[in-house]
C-alpha cells in the first residue's frame, strides 16, 4: 500500500481526435481501455486516487470504486496541460503527486510504486532517451504545476530530475488510434500468456 500522503491522478480528459472519439470506453482485451490504467493504479496500492475528466466523461468512470472524478472544464481548449493543472490543485494537502495517462494499458504497478518512492521530481525514462509520463512531483512544485501551460517534462524544475525506467519498454505503449488499440490487445494477450507460463 502506498502511503496516504501520495495522490495518484489519472488524466482522462483528452478529446481522442485521432481515435475518432470514445477511445477510453473502447474495448481492449475485454475491458474498457481506461480501466487498464485505473486497475494498475489500484493494484499498485494507491489509496488516494483521482481521475481528471472532461465534461463528456467516459462511461467507464461511473463504474470505478474508490476514485474521485475531478472535472476539467478547459480540456477541449487547453489540452493536457490543463489536466495537469487540475491534478496539481487537487493534490493540495498531499506530499507527492503521481500523474498517469489513461490511454496506457500496459503500465506496470511496480513502476508506479517506484515513482512514488523516488524523492524529488521523477519522470519515466523512454527507450529513445526522452522523459515523460508517468511522472511524480513533490509538494514543493504543486504551485508551479498548477500554473503550467506546456509539457512538464521540458520545464525547468530547479533541481536534479530523477529518471525511473520500467522493466519493459512495452509498458509505455499508449493508444492513439484504432490500430494502436489492436496492437495493445496483442501485447496484453502476450503478457498474459507469459505470466501464465511463469
Amino acid at each position: 500500500m502506498v502511503d496516504n500522503h501520495t495522490l495518484l491522478a489519472v488524466l482522462a480528459a483528452g478529446r481522442a481526435q485521432r481515435f475518432g472519439g470514445g477511445k477510453l470506453d473502447a474495448l481492449c482485451a475485454g475491458r474498457a481501455l481506461g480501466e487498464w490504467a485505473t486497475g494498475t493504479a489500484e493494484a499498485a496500492g494507491f489509496a488516494s486516487r483521482i481521475i481528471v475528466v472532461a465534461d463528456d466523461r467516459p462511461a467507464f468512470v461511473s463504474r470505478l470504486k474508490g476514485w474521485m472524478a475531478v472535472p476539467n472544464p478547459n480540456a477541449a481548449s487547453e489540452g493536457l496541460a490543463s489536466s495537469i493543472r487540475v491534478a496539481a490543485r487537487a493534490a493540495s494537502g498531499y506530499t507527492r503527486l503521481i500523474v498517469v495517462l489513461a490511454d496506457m494499458p500496459l503500465m506496470e504497478s511496480a513502476h508506479l510504486k517506484a515513482l512514488a518512492e523516488t524523492d524529488g521530481v521523477a519522470f519515466t525514462g523512454y527507450p529513445d532517451g526522452s522523459r515523460g509520463v508517468p511522472a511524480a512531483f513533490p509538494a514543493r512544485h504543486f504551485e508551479a504545476l498548477a500554473a503550467i501551460t506546456s509539457g512538464a517534462a521540458s520545464a525547468n524544475w530547479g533541481e536534479e530530475i530523477k529518471i525511473v525506467s520500467p522493466s519493459s519498454a512495452c509498458s509505455l505503449f499508449d493508444v492513439d488510434t484504432p490500430t494502436d488499440l489492436n496492437k495493445a490487445e496483442t501485447m496484453l494477450a502476450r503478457r498474459s500468456a507469459n505470466l501464465s507460463r511463469s
